[in-house]
């Protein structure tokens, strides 16, 4: 099998009390603008790995993976570019000060994402998703035993029969 090399990003998407958890990025090309914590996943790292590791170093707080939220595909320069947004709850930490990269952070609400500049398009759609309609394909520990561990996503299976009604 052929190995082809991947530009792959992930997000912590961070929901509670009827707010979402969103950061402003501090320098770059989308200074000033707002988006999810977010990164790149560095070698040797699973993708949960790396979302709690960047949501620790952008806003403070320390979480665990509750499933996969979104995955966003494109080309790059001929190359995959692959962002797995996952769903996180926190259980520990405080907002932090600003640093170099973040330049603020906060919980809004729904009513506040419209004023906001954004990193992108798929990142207001997520956050409004993650308000509106939260839903995310649940994970587990590997099936199969490995040396590292590994996580299977997959939708929810339903209690309610094919063609039944819930009452």
């Amino acid at each position: 099998m052929a190995t082809i090399s991947c530009d792959l990003g992930v997000a912590a998407r961070v929901v509670a009390d009827g707010g979402i958890l969103l950061v402003q990025e501090g320098q770059g090309r989308h200074q000033g603008c707002w988006g999810l914590p977010k990164g790149h996943v560095e070698e040797g790292e699973s993708p949960e790995e790396a979302t709690l590791r960047e949501l620790a170093e952008e806003s403070g707080f320390d979480g665990r993976i509750l499933g996969l939220a979104g995955v966003r595909t494109a080309l790059r320069k001929d190359h995959p570019a692959v962002f797995l947004c996952y769903d996180v709850a926190i259980h520990a930490g405080q907002i932090q000060d600003s640093s170099e990269e973040i330049s603020s952070s906060g919980w809004f609400s729904l009513s506040d994402l419209q004023s906001l500049k954004w990193v992108s398009e798929t990142m207001q759609q997520l956050a409004i998703d993650g308000l509106t309609q939260p839903a995310n394909l649940g994970g587990q520990s590997g099936l199969t035993r490995r040396d590292r561990p590994y996580s299977v996503y997959r939708a929810a299976v339903s209690s309610t029969p094919s063609g039944g009604r819930q009452s």
